[in-house]
């Protein structure tokens, strides 16, 4: 299904611009993603007082300039273009003069982006609406936030409703529909992952995406959801995929072995609803949060600490945080350590030969599946939360173990951020090639 994509931040830019008694107009620039047939908002650009040729409470003219300029600039750019104005008196259906308007500017567009496609939206009360330009041929629009707002169309048959009852008496039957209908990728299935693979399959998610490299060894036993002892040796996607068959037998499951980083790995998120980041590699994390915010495709980021010294425990942490338009990045919540990040890119000949490498890669932490779980579940109810409604506003966690407290955190971003802010990634797609990524 054909969709639109746009982030928080940018209709909220738009409700901003646009707020006024007559209609005023906008132009969208939208980068398409073939893998999962979505065009992604990326950038606007407001008519201003001197595009406008009329307005009134029911419509507008834009002027021959601006149309000139939004069509050269798409056809540049390589991107599609889909025109956008206000209905400020709150109709939020196309109206007669709509369909008029945009009749006489079918050809032109036709022309001076015979390459890209076209759309046509309308704004009202911060809700938007679109369809092919010229056409009553509507197009879902997804809107990525904190809350994600689904495509109204995105229907199947509900299945075994006794099943869930006790969920749908929680977030309706829309909200176990959702989760029915929602593709999930889980990066990494080991004592994180696993635990929220049990929990997304007992609350009825329909397609799981698993990505992991590794097998099961004798250490993962203690905290690996679903392994056994003969479990030893054998794929860690794979013991996942018979737990989550075991649980809903009616999911569909998709594996792949190998780094996440990779572009097969790129091409199987890119057809995805969210990502479970469950990996505690800082290069991995990097590249994820970059994807998540470059593809609009949320993301939760979950991670476990237990520090010792002198072999005595001296910290049990966890945190957890959303990751979409709106919400800062790892980068700038500074989740990230670089100097991790450049010990993991390093080979083994650049270790041993580098004079500031710690020699601490290798070593195992230190790993309890109660704290493991913990995280996850916290994790699992904000996705809840963005997906399904439930009123959960929390999208940044900490856990301290050792004191009990779970603390939440401002959840604004870095205007400044190279990756979610005002000039970052979000939204480029394709037309960016993502750091990592060879």
């Amino acid at each position: 299904m054909t969709e639109i994509v746009v982030g928080v931040s940018t209709i909220t830019a738009l409700i901003n611009s646009l707020q006024a008694d007559t209609e005023r107009g906008a132009a969208l620039y939208l980068c398409y993603d073939a893998v999962s047939n979505r065009y992604l908002v990326h950038d606007i650009e407001i008519a201003n007082e001197a595009d406008v040729l009329s307005a009134s409470e029911i419509e507008i003219t834009f002027a021959p300039q601006f149309l000139t300029r939004i069509t050269r600039r798409a056809r540049e750019q390589k991107q599609h273009l889909a025109l956008l104005h206000t209905h400020p008196k709150g109709a939020t259906e196309f109206s007669l003069i709509d369909d008029a308007t945009e009749f006489g500017l079918v050809e032109f567009i036709k022309k001076r982006i015979p390459d890209g496609d076209a759309f046509s939206m309308i704004l009202c009360d911060g809700k938007l609406k679109a369809r092919w330009f010229g056409t009553q041929e509507s197009i879902s629009v997804r809107q990525i936030g904190s809350i994600i707002t689904f495509p109204a169309t995105r229907n199947s048959e509900d299945e075994n409703n006794e099943r869930y009852d006790r969920q749908v008496r929680a977030f309706g039957e829309h909200g176990q529909r959702v989760l029915r209908n929602l593709s999930v990728v889980i990066v990494g299935l080991g004592g994180t992952g696993s635990v929220a693979v049990q929990q997304l399959a007992h609350l009825g998610v329909g397609t799981f995406i698993l990505i992991d490299p590794d097998t099961v060894e004798e250490t993962n036993l203690n905290r690996v959801v679903g392994t056994q002892p003969e479990s030893v040796g054998k794929s860690k996607i794979d013991v996942a995929s018979i737990l989550i068959r075991t649980i809903n037998p009616s999911a569909q499951v998709h594996i792949y072995a190998d780094s996440v980083i990779t572009e097969s790995a790129r091409r199987l998120m890119c057809s995805a609803d969210c990502i479970f980041m469950c990996t505690d590699s800082h290069v991995s994390r990097a590249f994820l949060s970059e994807f998540a915010f470059q593809y609009l495709i949320p993301a939760f980021d979950i991670g476990v600490s237990i520090t010792l010294r002198d072999n005595h425990v001296y910290a049990v942490t966890g945190r957890t945080q959303m990751l979409a338009p709106g919400l800062p990045c790892l980068l700038c919540s500074n989740a990230l350590d670089a100097r991790v990040i450049r010990e993991e890119l390093m080979t083994p000949e650049q270790r041993e030969s580098d004079p500031y490498f710690n020699g601490g890669g290798g070593v195992n932490q230190p790993a309890v599946i109660s704290i493991n779980s913990t995280m996850v579940s916290l994790a699992v109810t904000m996705f809840l939360a963005a997906f399904t409604g439930t009123p959960v506003r929390a999208r940044w966690q900490s856990y301290d173990a050792l004191t009990g407290n779970v603390r939440v955190f401002a959840t604004k971003p870095d205007p400044d951020c190279p990756i979610c802010g005002a000039n970052g990634v979000i939204a480029a797609g394709d037309s960016r090639h993502l750091s990592f990524l060879e």
